[in-house]
């Protein structure tokens, strides 16, 4: 494992590219990719095994309509639940904390499919999202 590809949502982006002050601006190792972003593997707190989560690190922060759209997006993980699998993210308001940002319908250890907001994800848009909205789906790649 090496990286996690992701998109984000594609609308999304487009949307805060097509604003006069819209902005994705990319942070602590995130690049971007044709068609997403790329994150690189990080340290996963020294977990390790069949239940130490997929973990990679960066941020990519969206922002536009003067200040008031600021999203931040920020040190991915794919989390197996034992109930399924979930893609997490640093909480923007405390990034010691963790953000169950989507579920995962499957997982096959590269490719995720059915990617959808879990409310907390939902919440950080303030409202044009809600649970189970459909988001790219992320791969892990080398």
């Amino acid at each position: 494992m090496s990286a996690l590809a992701w998109g984000i949502k594609a609308s999304l982006l487009g949307y805060v590219r097509g604003m006069a002050d819209g902005s994705v601006t990319l942070a602590g190792g995130a690049e971007e990719l044709d068609g997403g972003f790329r994150f690189p593997a990080a340290d996963a707190a020294g977990q390790t095994g069949a239940d130490a989560p997929l973990a990679f690190r960066g941020s990519v922060t969206l922002t536009g309509h003067g200040g008031m759209l600021r999203v931040t997006i920020a040190d991915p993980a794919l989390v197996d639940t034992g109930d399924g699998w979930v893609l997490e993210i640093a909480d923007p308001d405390d990034p010691g904390i963790r953000l169950p940002f989507a579920t995962l319908a499957g997982f096959d250890g590269e490719r995720a499919t059915g990617a959808a907001l879990t409310e907390d994800g939902a919440d950080l848009f303030f409202g044009p999202y809600e649970r189970g909205t459909a988001i790219d789906d992320p791969r892990v790649v080398a």
